[in-house]
């Protein structure tokens, strides 16, 4: 509980209504953002090819991305 209502301050959600109502859309959001990857992917049998010029990612870069800090 203690973590909710330092979010809702952080946010200045004023009631547990609005931060769940937040929560639903959030969650809503990431859905359709997974679903619109899954289709790419669906529609180019696998990843999407990078515009020219740029470079393929490697593992080394996955790595770096899982361990960068935001």
């Amino acid at each position: 509980m203690a973590a909710l209502r330092e979010t809702m301050r952080t946010l200045n959600l004023n009631t547990t209504s609005d931060a769940l109502r937040e929560g639903l859309r959030l969650l809503s959001r990431e859905a359709a953002e997974i679903e619109a990857a899954e289709q790419i992917q669906a529609f180019y049998d696998g990843a999407a090819p990078v515009p020219a010029g740029v470079p393929p990612v490697c593992a080394a870069d996955h790595e770096a991305a899982d361990e960068a800090q935001w």
